[in-house]
């Protein structure tokens, strides 16, 4: 085998589990599509990690997690899995460029992905006003107009950062009311930069050479407007980043991962820790517990074959 364990998402979960498979003396790569760290990276501050009470800047642990597994031997890649297959004497991960990589054993960490709204102009207009983090790319939007969609927790919280700069966030919720906590919502309607408008929903996103509005329909009325934008942050939910894994591991009724108590899939060798698992708390100091922990089964897995 190319590795002893083969580590799929660079978030905390898999940071967690790379670092304890590591510092074991195992070979261990892992494999990050996007940003090594995870969405926490984002995170303005993580509230309660490592200690309760405290308060870290997700950059921050991000970087401290990142260079712990550098240093405990944790090979690191940036490449996006595209395909698992279980062979008798070993478990091959192929990535989207085409490179394969064998192990005994594999844990999947990938976490969730955002949802897009899948409306006209999203895809033309990526890395052209499409806002991806609030907290990496506020500054562009200085004293402009941007929009949020969705009113959910994460969708205020960015609304709110970006409020900092914008000189107006319309927040734009399909439903009847914001869906994020009270106090989120209390310190939203707080803001004099926040304009936030239920029942409406977008259908497109127009712009050529970047974004120039954002195009709603009420839901009650049918009535659209072009809303002029310089920018869209789109925050309308998450969903596991199990697509590839569609009948090759058993998922629940959400798509994430079905697991035991000990991390474990039905597949023999691979296991599964963090927010792409069922069941998982989704938080910063569950998911580095779930590292763990799914990390302390797939070393009995590779004692067993040794």
């Amino acid at each position: 085998m190319d590795y002893d364990a083969i580590v799929i998402g660079g978030g905390p979960a898999g940071l967690s589990a790379g670092i304890e498979l590591a510092r074991a003396k195992y070979r261990v790569l892992l494999l990050e599509k996007e940003s090594f760290g995870g969405p926490v990276i984002n995170i303005e501050w993580i509230i309660g990690y490592p200690r309760p009470g405290e308060k870290t800047a997700g950059a921050m642990l991000a970087s401290d997690m990142v260079q712990q597994a550098a240093q405990s031997g944790v090979e690191m890649e940036l490449a996006e899995v595209v395909e698992i297959e279980r062979y008798s004497s070993c478990i091959s991960v192929t990535c989207a460029d085409g490179t394969a990589h064998t192990s005994s054993v594999v844990i999947q960490a990938a976490g969730l992905y955002s949802k897009k709204l899948g409306v006209p102009g999203e895809e033309d207009l990526q890395g052209k006003g499409m806002i991806h983090c609030a907290m990496c790319d506020a500054g562009l939007y200085r004293d402009h107009v941007v929009a949020v969609c969705g009113g959910g927790d994460a969708g205020l919280i960015e609304a709110m950062y970006l409020g900092r700069f914008a000189s107006k966030v319309l927040v734009i919720e399909a439903q009847a009311e914001p869906t994020a906590k009270p106090v989120l919502q209390t310190r939203a309607l707080a803001d004099p930069k926040l304009v936030i408008r239920c029942n409406e929903r977008p259908i497109e996103i127009l712009g050529e050479q970047g974004v120039t509005a954002l195009v709603i329909e009420n839901s009650a009325t049918g009535k659209r407007e072009a809303l002029e934008v310089y920018g869209v942050l789109v925050h309308v939910g998450y969903a596991p980043a199990t697509g590839y894994l569609e009948g090759i591991l058993a998922l629940d009724d959400s798509g994430h991962i079905a697991v035991n108590e000990q991390f474990a899939t039905d597949v023999p060798g691979i296991f599964a820790a963090g927010d792409i698992r069922g069941g998982s708390a989704r938080n910063v100091a569950a998911a580095v517990a779930d590292g763990k922990a799914a990390a302390m089964a797939a070393r009995k897995t590779l004692e067993s074959l040794q």
